[in-house]
């Protein structure tokens, strides 16, 4: 029972500081669309979700970047890939690809 416990606060979304770096949790995996691949082994995977709004209810599309570390330097944009979470590698990546669901056409 303990360790179910533990396990549900790791399921939590990511914490923002006021420095606006992002806190990653161990077991944290995200989904999401390669949007940029500039860089040398890192991508930018940008993930949707469904929020509510406070104050009138309504449900909108919230659109979060994040940046992963990409060891092969093979992902285009347009790629779908999942990303697990990982120690910091630097001042904002925190994850890494852990594997492409599927290539983009």
């Amino acid at each position: 029972m303990q360790s179910s416990v533990l396990r549900t606060q790791a399921f939590r979304p990511a914490a923002v500081s006021r420095r606006g770096a992002v806190q990653v949790r161990a077991v944290q995996d995200i989904k999401g669309v390669v949007v940029s691949a500039k860089t040398s082994k890192t991508v930018v995977v940008e993930t949707e979700r469904l929020a509510t709004d406070v104050r009138y209810g309504a449900r909108r599309k919230v659109t979060t970047r994040y940046q992963c570390h990409d060891e092969s330097g093979s992902l285009n944009v347009g790629d779908i890939v999942r990303c697990s979470g990982t120690r910091p590698l630097s001042k904002t990546k925190r994850f890494v690809v852990a594997e492409v669901l599927r290539k983009a056409d």
